[in-house]
């Protein structure tokens, strides 16, 4: 039987928030921040490195869900702020003859499930480049094998959206766009809040990968704003 995979953080026990579930909503890239459009909330997730910066030479990238509790003290709201390690992005190099060159290795009991990235050709005699994201799990060699698929990423039709995002059912989950300053992922569809985390890492392993290829260093700093 296939040993379960190990967590920094294995004592951690299941809250019952992890089954709430999150309306949809705008999220945009800022730095090391990913927002919401609000513009009076605080960042929903932080990672190490900025986003704007990453490049071929990059291994891993940590990524935490920045939780927010308010409490009462001596009468005054005090708000507390978790930050909750659930994704290691990782960029092997290809020395290592990975499975996946871009992939997520969940850090907690609250993440979905790791998984890998894969590219394809979205359509017949185009070089556009669709992503397929693949559950994934330690075989008996400790390296990574493919399950089944997860999300895909697909180029979109319309001009305004760069990619549209489905679940494994063909459901739409999120459309993703990118005006040259602002990285923005439209979530359309209600889901909990593990299944945005695996979300949110695959938008930026796919960002990352394009990056990478693209060289485009520099974009989305610390400075952009919601409009």
């Amino acid at each position: 039987m296939e040993k379960p995979p190990s967590y920094g953080d294995s004592n951690e026990l299941e809250q019952p928030g992890d089954d709430r579930a999150l309306p949809p909503a705008t999220l945009y890239v800022a730095g090391r921040f990913v927002h919401s459009d609000d513009p009076q909330a605080p960042p929903l997730y932080e990672l190490s490195h900025s986003v704007g910066f990453l490049s071929d030479n990059d291994r891993v990238v940590r990524l935490e869900r920045l939780d927010y509790t308010v409490r009462q003290y001596q009468g005054t709201p005090q708000v507390s702020t978790r930050a909750r390690h659930v994704y290691d992005l990782t960029h092997p190099t290809l020395a290592t003859s990975p499975t996946f060159a871009y992939h997520a290795e969940a850090t907690s009991r609250r993440s979905l499930c790791s998984f890998g990235m894969e590219s394809f050709r979205a359509r017949t005699l185009s070089s556009a480049k669709g992503y397929r994201v693949h559950r994934a799990a330690r075989g008996p060699d400790h390296r990574l094998v493919g399950r089944e698929e997860l999300f895909t990423a697909v180029p979109a039709r319309d001009e305004a959206v760069v990619f549209e995002w489905y679940d494994a059912r063909g459901g739409l989950l999120a459309r993703e766009t990118d005006n040259g300053e602002l990285l923005s992922l439209l979530v359309s569809a209600e889901m909990g809040p593990r299944e945005r985390d695996a979300l949110v890492a695959a938008w930026i392993l796919r960002v990352w990968w394009e990056m990478a290829r693209d060289k485009g260093l520099g974009r989305w700093d610390d400075g952009a704003e919601c409009p």
